[in-house]
């Protein structure tokens, strides 16, 4: 309040900005105030009042009040068990515990959802926990997806406004009886006062280690619940978010309970992935130490503090990246850069207590690299200061390494980003207020992340998301699960590719049957979207989204080619299903959309068109206002032609040769720099087809150039920037231009890019699917034609066991080792100068020799190569 200013405010309350709008702060103001202010200002007439007096005043409260809320109950065992099971979920997140003990390993339960759809619960057997005579059940809960902070905007309460446990231990004694504990509010009690304070997904978690000592033993038998209160129900309504929903493109649905559905997990929980140690340090401001993880994950922190004192504070805070020594960075540079994160705060404080502790947050995440602690007298040693890595990936299925030590950590980094970012779903990032399950990232990712996570029960429940949001005209929303987006087919499509993918790999009809009818709703949508005087699309906005020549192409050429690909992949489903009709009626509009693709987008001189202009929003490319074919002739345009089977088969060999000279040429971006030779020009949607394009067109040697090359654009270029993960932008830092001004809108954590994952392992090692489920696979090895790249070796570990490849070239001697696993079989294509050059085959029979390649059938073994190239 200003100086010689007074005021009166009535009526102040602070309440959810979301339906069902409940009140978070509201005083009473008659009678004898007591309130948070009390001591600063006067309450008259039932109001607050504010007196500036002679040089005005500034007020501020802190309303805070309650914490994580916990829950306990005991029950008494009076026979002996023979088995007992519980089955548990909440809205929100939990962590459960019988007898002092967590059940099970598993961070985040029950995962992310379309709660108001399906809402997923786990089982645990917990036999060995139940004791004779005595026993306690505790959980603790956190808002997680259900009430916290959740998407890009600023919504919070999405699902519901508080949390609440779901549970049912159901014990199978030795005399045939069964006896089932449920959750309740007559046997279950609550307390809000424990030591998490709050803790939220992206804003971090506040924990006082003083109040441990009122909670010690709280899940165990005999504590004193007497400071606890009764628990209550906590109903729908009242609670939870009920109504009408506007997404980005303005279009209405209704959001209610009424189909919802409990189902039992599939997949697996998010767990610990790794643990990771601090690699150095650097007190960056005096008593300001950033620590460098050497690994950018998702996960939590957990600091060892040798001898801590009751009541100082400790805060952590995180970052991917450092402000690197740039003019651009001022008096930041060697400081953690937050930017990125935006709205995600981030941030963790820890309120010790005395002696030895351990700080590990347990409902929070993030994204990071570097860690920067404050509120400490001393750095801590590295080993005190450590990371676990939390994701639905426990274990990865594929491995790549190569005499490219760059190429190597390109690997690595994609490999990172998939575990990071496939936490209960598969995000786009996991650093900034986002985090969401993007279809065109999943869409371009899918093929490599059935190699390198055997993703088959994590996409499959994707899958279920997408069906949750799928409008009701067949449209599969850009974002799964909660909704929305802007980015049009080349997103939606992740209905149809992704389930497609998942068969291949996985010989998984069920997910085809379970998946069918919204894969056939989608391609009637689309059929509804085209206009009949252009034949495009209107549900077309993002296109190559990050390409340096985005703006060359435009959205429709791939979103008429992507609708090609998705009528191939339903007819083929069709028949796979044995739906002849359908089948045949989709056979019709592929072979219709196809001559369309061809006949619009090819010109006279064999080169591609791109249809320019008329944006729709965000994202677009640019243009003039009204569309306009122009020539392309991007490197985009020809691989994701290519690999989709878009092109009439009379001009692919035109259309390969094309793109190889796309990719040797020095190409202009749209900014107008002219990039150099062997230039990776694509973005999130090209760069995943064009190795396959290449190689499956003979052109290896431009394949592994581009693979290779580490100038800008490229893969490599992140590498020699210090990248441990994929970036989102291939300019996400450069040595020119620094972040280039993408300060708030650059995750160095998104495995789009990482895509060429699946042709280091179907084509450098030549593991290749052949009929679905890799019973019978194809190995066809391909060595580095410009001779940089002189060995690689690897394996995937399919469902039969682990499929070993290794090509090794001294000279113009080829070695190729591999291991064919158990009641499998393998044809081998074997690049040799002619079939006599094959030196020593190892005792297996030449079936052919073709297009400079012996082949063989090769059965479960273990065999050795040799040839002449």
């Amino acid at each position: 309040m200003d100086a010689d200013q007074k005021a009166s405010f009535s009526d102040v309350e602070v309440f959810n900005d979301r339906k069902p709008n409940n009140t978070l702060f509201k005083e009473d103001l008659s009678g004898n105030y007591n309130g948070i202010y009390s001591g600063k200002l006067e309450v008259i007439d039932n109001a607050y009042f504010v007196d500036g007096g002679t040089e005005g005043t500034f007020i501020v409260a802190d309303p805070s009040r309650n914490s994580a809320p916990m829950l306990r109950t005991e029950f008494t065992a009076e026979k002996m068990v023979k088995s007992a099971r519980l089955y548990v979920t909440a809205r929100g997140i939990y962590e459960i515990q019988i007898n002092g003990e967590n059940v099970g390993n598993d961070y985040y339960n029950p995962g992310q959802t379309q709660y108001n759809k399906s809402h997923f619960y786990q089982t645990y057997d917990v036999t060995e926990m139940i004791q004779s005579g005595e026993n306690a059940i505790g959980a603790m809960l956190s808002e997680g997806w259900w009430s916290g902070l959740l998407s890009f905007g600023s919504i919070w309460n999405h699902f519901g406004d508080r949390q609440s446990l779901l549970a049912k231990l159901e014990i199978s004694y030795a005399d045939g009886t069964k006896e089932v504990i449920t959750s309740n509010d007559k046997d279950w009690k609550f307390y809000n006062q424990g030591p998490i304070i709050y803790s939220s997904l992206d804003q971090g978690e506040i924990y006082d280690a003083t109040r441990e000592s009122d909670i010690a033993g709280w899940s165990t038998t005999g504590f004193d619940d007497s400071a606890w209160q009764q628990a209550t129900e906590v109903p729908l309504e009242g609670t939870t978010y009920s109504g009408e929903e506007r997404d980005f493109t303005g279009e209405i649905t209704t959001f209610d309970y009424d189909e919802l559905k409990l189902i039992g997990q599939i997949g697996n929980n998010a767990g610990e992935y790794k643990k990771l140690v601090a690699q150095s340090m650097e007190e960056v401001r005096p008593g300001v130490y950033v620590y460098d993880m050497g690994q950018n994950f998702v996960g939590v922190p957990k600091i060892t503090l040798a001898n801590g004192t009751a009541g100082d504070t400790m805060i952590l805070r995180f970052a991917e990246i450092l402000y690197p020594d740039l003019e651009e960075s001022g008096d930041n540079v060697g400081m953690i850069m937050t930017e990125n994160y935006r709205a995600a705060l981030c941030l963790d404080k820890y309120i010790m207590k005395d002696g030895p502790q351990v700080f590990q947050p347990k409902f929070t995440s993030r994204g990071y690299q570097y860690i920067e602690i404050t509120g400490i007298d001393e750095p801590l040693p590295l080993e005190a200061v450590e990371g676990v890595a939390i994701s639905s990936v426990l274990d990865l299925t594929a491995d790549y390494n190569t005499s490219n030590p760059k190429v190597n950590q390109l690997w690595s980094n994609l490999c990172w980003s998939n575990v990071d970012n496939f936490l209960t779903l598969p995000t786009d990032c996991p650093q900034r207020n986002e985090r969401m399950g993007w279809s065109g990232d999943i869409s371009v990712f899918s093929r490599t992340a059935t190699f390198v996570s055997n993703s088959d029960q994590f996409l499959r429940r994707h899958m279920f998301a997408m069906r949750d949001v799928q409008k009701a005209n067949g449209k599969f929303t850009d974002v799964a699960p909660i909704g929305g987006g802007f980015g049009g087919v080349l997103w939606g499509s992740a209905g149809i590719t992704v389930p497609w993918e998942v068969y291949q790999q996985f010989n998984d009809v069920a997910l085809l049957e379970e998946h069918y009818d919204a894969m056939a709703a989608y391609i009637d949508y689309l059929a509804t979207t085209l206009n009949p005087e252009t034949g495009i699309t209107s549900d077309g906005q993002l296109g190559d989204w990050l390409g340096p020549q985005n703006n060359k192409l435009g959205t429709p050429y791939l979103t008429t080619a992507y609708h090609v690909f998705d009528l191939w992949i339903i007819k083929n489903v069709a028949q796979i299903l044995g739906k002849t009709d359908d089948a045949q009626r989709f056979e019709k509009m592929y072979e219709e959309r196809k001559a369309f693709f061809n006949k619009s987008f090819i010109n006279e001189d064999g080169k591609t068109l791109g249809l320019i202009g008329g944006a729709r929003g965000f994202g677009s490319p640019e243009g003039p206002a009204e569309p306009e074919y122009r020539l392309a002739d991007t490197q985009t345009s020809y691989a994701v032609g290519l690999a989709l089977g878009a092109f009439d088969n009379e001009v692919v060999a035109q259309m390969a040769a094309n793109l190889a000279e796309a990719i040797e040429r020095q190409n202009i971006d749209d900014g107008g720099v002219l990039r150099p030779e062997y230039s990776l020009m694509t973005g999130f949607i090209g760069t995943a087809w064009i190795s396959k394009a290449l190689s499956d067109n003979g052109y290896n040697e431009q394949a592994y150039k581009l693979l290779q090359n580490d100038q800008y654009p490229s893969w490599l270029y992140s590498i020699d920037q210090g990248a441990t993960s994929i970036w989102e932008r291939l300019n996400g830092y450069t040595v020119e231009n620094g972040f280039g001004g993408n300060n708030g809108m650059n995750s160095f954590n998104h495995y789009s890019f990482g895509a060429v994952g699946q042709w280091m392992i179907a084509y450098s090692l030549g593991i290749q699917r052949d009929e679905p489920g890799f019973q019978k696979f194809i190995l066809q090895p391909t060595p580095d034609p410009s001779g940089e790249m002189t060995w690689a070796e690897g394996y995937y570990d399919s469902m039969y066991g682990k499929i070993y490849s290794k090509w090794e070239v001294e000279g113009d001697k080829l070695t190729y080792t591999t291991t064919v696993p158990a009641n499998t079989s393998a044809t081998l294509y074997l690049p040799a100068a002619s079939e006599n050059d094959v030196i020593d085959s190892d005792g297996c029979e030449l079936l052919k020799f073709e297009n400079g390649k012996a082949v063989y059938t090769v059965k479960s073994g273990t065999y050795k190569f040799i040839s002449q190239l």
